[in-house]
């Protein structure tokens, strides 16, 4: 292969092979079609995607008003039933699932690490959901045409904002076009997609199911879902996680920045653990981690006028500073998985060989989704800006006011180019009402709340996690001593077996506890498992190689979406 050697091709083939666990790469089962079952007020469960069960349920689109034609939203719903029969005095009932973004579909969440997560949690109904406004949810926030959609995505500035006048005015332009559409074609419910409305949403679903209070998993974007509903029901609470915590009230505002405080942190362990690690386990590796920072630094500039051509037999691309950027801001959530494979892709782009960057983060490869093709047709990136447009508070429509945003954004993090789009993109946003619930984030839950944090996490740094907990008395903060964005992306039999705990007990760690990850490197060798395997139990030995799959296939969401891979 042109421009790489043909050790690093093998080395590189043999690390994307290993992030892909042989249980993630089961048959695909058959695609369902939601079109064939109709949306009422109780949960009627239809036999999906060979081993699940689907539905929707009828919703106010208004909650001030009831049900009626005119007054109707529908959720689509996926549940994974326990392992233990629902008359079994083992079963504990449902758990909601909320994957992030905003704007990701817990329906395709579930149907991704369902079966993993049975293994933990097995006495459980596992149950994903597509908030309002998401994926086969509806009223849909989708506002282009298949035409308009793929004119506009590559032209609108809205994946990430080079920090130039020009590159602010391109997102802010984007973001005119998004706004005047939204407003356009969102007449009658857009004003109605927002986080408190998806949070009686999940009232409604338990009320449905027959529970009173709420189980629930949320990641990233899932955190602020979950305080939310925390602090509108905070009595009806049995058990909560939220796992890479973003501070409610800064998401609110729309400002942001607070987000970012650890991406550096987290970019400085690829330095530092590139210089350690060597040539063989890193391959852009150097004598130093500051010379590593210089070689990225001048790869970026280098991409700036000079981009790498791709042209594989199925595809075509481009490999600019923008992609490079994108592709270590995604890298940055990943460490343990993308660390090794980024190193490698990184090596062979500074040899003029862009085939291994895009491999790892072009084109979504085809087991990336369980049902493909319905998630293709049904994932739009409006339903990311719908929701945090609505949430924010408004924004001025001046330029200038965007730049600002960027200026001050930039003064935390050299990642501000890869996180503004989100603020300046809903510059254009139309003027709805606001008269929903805007906080405070607290309440004496019925049942304590469990958050997780990461040492360093690009996007949800553990000052949020511990701010959001003293809002809500007796909850406990549990650290997981890893870099990468949520607990879930770095295996630690030590976190699954805490959290575990909690959901069958109710039990919660001490204050303090910290968790140790199963590996001490993302620049490991690739028979690094088999190296540090210690004497465990037959269970706890289960839950780690549970634990090393969701790590896995937590990483391959880095071809979702540009937009979801922050929250």
């Amino acid at each position: 292969m042109a421009g790489i050697s043909m050790a690093v091709f093998k080395l590189t083939l043999a690390i994307f092979l290993a992030v892909v666990p042989t249980a993630l790469a089961a048959p695909t089962p058959p695609p369902f079609n939601w079109g064939s079952i109709s949306s009422s007020e109780k949960l009627s469960w239809h036999k999906c995607y060979n081993d699940f069960q689907c539905t929707k349920l009828k919703v106010p689109l208004n909650y001030s008003s009831p049900i009626s034609n005119t007054n109707t939203a529908s959720i689509a719903i996926l549940r994974r039933q326990a392992n233990v029969s629902s008359s079994s005095k083992e079963y504990k009932g449902p758990i909601l699932f909320n994957p992030g973004g905003p704007g990701e579909s817990g329906v395709d969440e579930v149907l991704r690490i369902g079966e993993q997560m049975s293994t933990i949690l097995g006495e459980f109904d596992l149950v994903g959901f597509d908030p309002r406004g998401i994926a086969r949810s509806t009223p849909k926030a989708s506002y282009f045409n298949d035409v308009q959609r793929t004119a506009f995505t590559p032209l609108s500035g809205l994946s990430i904002t080079n920090q130039t006048d020009e590159g602010v005015g391109r997102t802010w332009a984007g973001a005119q076009i998004l706004g005047k559409l939204a407003g356009e074609r969102g007449k009658g419910f857009l004003e109605h997609l927002t986080t408190p409305n998806t949070a009686r949403d999940m009232r409604s679903i338990l009320k449905a199911y027959g529970r009173d209070k709420l189980q629930y998993w949320g990641i990233s974007y899932g955190s602020v879902l979950g305080a939310t509903y925390a602090a509108m029901f905070p009595d009806k609470v049995e058990r909560m996680v939220i796992d890479g915590v973003a501070d409610a009230d800064d998401y609110f505002s729309g400002s942001g920045a607070i987000d970012l405080v650890d991406a550096e942190k987290v970019m400085e362990s690829f330095y530092t653990g590139c210089a350690k690690a060597g040539p063989e386990n890193c391959p852009f590796h150097a004598s130093d981690a500051a010379t590593i920072h210089s070689n990225l630094e001048a790869l970026y500039e280098k991409l700036r006028t000079q981009p790498v051509p791709v042209v594989t037999s199925d595809a075509i691309a481009i490999i600019d500073h923008a992609f490079v950027r994108v592709a270590v801001w995604t890298a940055l959530h990943y460490p343990f998985d993308l660390f090794k494979p980024l190193s490698a892709g990184l090596s062979a782009l500074a040899a003029g060989d862009g085939s291994i960057m895009f491999s790892l983060f072009g084109a979504p490869p085809a087991e990336l989704f369980c049902d493909a093709k319905a998630h293709t047709d049904d994932y739009v990136f409006e339903g990311t800006f719908t929701l945090v447009c609505n949430d924010y508070v408004p924004f001025s429509n001046d330029i200038n006011e965007s730049k600002k945003a960027l200026e001050e954004m930039a003064k935390v993090s050299l990642f501000a180019d890869t996180w503004a789009q989100l603020r300046i993109g809903c510059s254009g946003w139309p003027q709805i009402p606001r008269n929903d619930f805007r906080g405070p984030w607290t309440g004496n839950t019925s049942h304590p709340i469990l958050l997780i944090g990461n040492t360093a996490d690009p996007a949800t740094p553990m000052v949020s996690a511990k701010k959001m907990s003293s809002g809500f008395p007796n909850s406990v903060v549990l650290t997981q001593n890893s870099f990468g964005h949520t607990s879930m992306v770095e295996p630690s039999t030590c976190t699954y077996k805490v959290v575990r705990e909690y959901f069958t007990t109710g039990a919660l760690p001490a204050p303090d506890t910290v968790c140790q990850p199963d590996f001490d490197t993302p620049f490991r060798p690739d028979d690094a498992a088999k190296q540090t395997r210690r004497a465990l139990s037959v269970e706890d030995d289960q839950i780690r190689e549970v634990a090393s799959q969701l790590s896995a296939n937590f990483a391959k969401r880095r071809h979702l979406s540009p937009l979801s891979i922050g929250l």
